[in-house]
C-alpha cells in the first residue's frame, strides 16, 4: 500500500503551472514538524497537486496556510550530466484546507465585519459556495 497523510505548513507562495498536455498543476513544500526524544525536527516534503485540486490550493492557499494531505510517494529517477538521483515527491490526492493565511490577510485587510459579511453573503452562488467552503475545511478532488 502506497499511501501518505500528512499535516504541515506551506514554506512558498503557490505559482500555478500548465503541463504541455494542458493539465495544470503546483508544486509545493510543506514543513511538517517532528517530535523526537531530542527535540523538535522539522521536515520539508516536496509535493504535486493537479487540476482542480492545484486550482483551488493556488485561489485560496499560500505561503504559512495549514494543510492536510493525502497521497502517495512517487518515485522518479532523473540523469543530470553524467548523475543519477531519485526524485521523491507526494503526489496529492486530497488536500484539505485546515487554516488559508492568504485568506486570513485578505480578510483582515477589512476590519468591518459587516462588509465582510456582505461580500460572501451575497446573491452570487459562487462566492457563496467558496466562502461556505472555507469555513467547512472541505475537502477538495
Amino acid at each position: 500500500m502506497n499511501q501518505i497523510n500528512l499535516i504541515g505548513r506551506i514554506t512558498k507562495n503557490l505559482e500555478l503551472k500548465t503541463a504541455s498536455n494542458g493539465n495544470v498543476f503546483l508544486g509545493f513544500t510543506i514543513a511538517v514538524s517532528e517530535h523526537r526524544k531530542d527535540g523538535e525536527h522539522t521536515n520539508f516534503i516536496p509535493c504535486i497537486a493537479f487540476n482542480h485540486t492545484a486550482e483551488n490550493m493556488n485561489k485560496y492557499l499560500g505561503k504559512g496556510s495549514l494543510i492536510s494531505v493525502e497521497g502517495r510517494l512517487q518515485v522518479r529517477s532523473s540523469n543530470k550530466e553524467g548523475k543519477y538521483e531519485n526524485i521523491i515527491n507526494v503526489a496529492a490526492d486530497r488536500v484539505h484546507f485546515l487554516e488559508s493565511q492568504k485568506v486570513k490577510k485578505e480578510l483582515s485587510v477589512e476590519q468591518n465585519n459587516e462588509v465582510l459579511t456582505s461580500q460572501f453573503n451575497n446573491n452570487s452562488t459562487d462566492e457563496n459556495e467558496d466562502y461556505q467552503t472555507l469555513q467547512d475545511s472541505i475537502l477538495w478532488d
